[in-house]
């Protein structure tokens, strides 16, 4: 998506709308850039090469640094919600009220940190103290 509209990815993961319009200006003047030197380059009389290619060139050139930029955007999220959840699943609770932690727990599960099981499993740790 981030090829088809640069710097959607930064909308899209991180909900980052300055980042999102600074990746979509520069990657429309990237283009606009890559339209316009290709055809300058296609136009010169000392290059003489077939029509197009310049823009065959430098536009898959573009469309692969977009492509890497939103993939690496998408890596490093990834990487960051991974580690989160781990140090999660891994943190031992404080000794808080049960409706505190049942509410930690159930905020936790929302911001997709742990997996439905692992909610459960929580849940049921936490009642089982109870007894």
């Amino acid at each position: 998506m981030n090829v088809v509209i640069p710097g959607s990815s930064r909308l899209y993961i991180n909900k980052d709308w300055i980042g999102f319009l600074g990746n979509f200006l520069i990657g429309i003047v990237a283009f606009l850039a890559a339209y316009y030197l290709g055809g300058l380059v296609q136009d010169s009389r000392t290059y003489a090469l077939p029509q197009g290619l310049c823009w065959g060139i430098l536009i898959p050139i573009i469309v692969v640094v977009l492509f890497i930029i939103g993939f690496k955007s998408a890596s490093d999220h990834n990487n960051e919600i991974n580690s989160a959840a781990f140090y999660n699943a891994k943190r031992t609770v404080s000794h808080e009220s049960d409706q505190q932690e049942y509410k930690q727990i159930q905020s936790m599960r929302d911001d997709g940190l742990i997996s439905e099981k692992q909610f459960d499993e929580k849940n049921a740790k936490v009642a089982s103290r109870k007894k």
